[in-house]
């Protein structure tokens, strides 16, 4: 927005603030995704995909294809795919609901619940080193700064970008 015409009461610093802020949030992105999706490859031998289907599994042992897909936030007959793939890997286990029939449960195998521990083990180590550039006082502020800014995206109205 630098060069152009600004509507009353907008200040020109306030809109090259927001534009660095939207900058160094996407660059920020774009590097924690090639550092997962390249350890999630390198440890796991999975995609960045496949990593956000399984992590629910983290937290409960037994979930269904369906809220899989939707923590996920792709479709069902995409996460069906996707698990097929993982359970010939043996990462997984798919077996029917002995309560409905109708629901396919998946979950972690030995091997499945062990690449996750690594890997989130590797990530946690290298997030740490990264962490120990800041200071004390500086970490409590980017842990307060991130927790808000994720609050505020996460609850902004997808419409808005039509």
């Amino acid at each position: 927005m630098t060069g152009e015409s600004h509507e009353q009461g907008s200040e020109p610093a306030q809109d090259v603030v927001a534009e660095d802020l939207a900058q160094a949030s996407d660059a920020l992105f774009y590097a924690m995704r090639r550092v997962r999706s390249s350890a999630a490859h390198r440890i796991g031998g999975l995609s960045l995909a496949q990593l956000a289907l399984l992590q629910p599994l983290d937290r409960q042992t037994s979930i269904p294809v369906g809220r899989l897909a939707a923590e996920a936030d792709v479709s069902v007959p995409t996460a069906t795919r996707m698990l097929q793939q993982l359970e010939a890997k043996g990462v997984v286990v798919r077996r029917r609901s002995p309560h409905d029939e109708r629901q396919v449960l998946v979950s972690l195998t030995e091997d499945g619940a062990a690449r996750l521990a690594l890997l989130r083990e590797r990530l946690r180590e290298r997030q740490t080193r990264a962490f120990e550039a800041f200071t004390p006082e500086e970490r409590v502020q980017l842990v307060t700064l991130t927790r808000r800014l994720t609050e505020l995206v996460a609850s902004s109205d997808p419409a808005d970008l039509d």
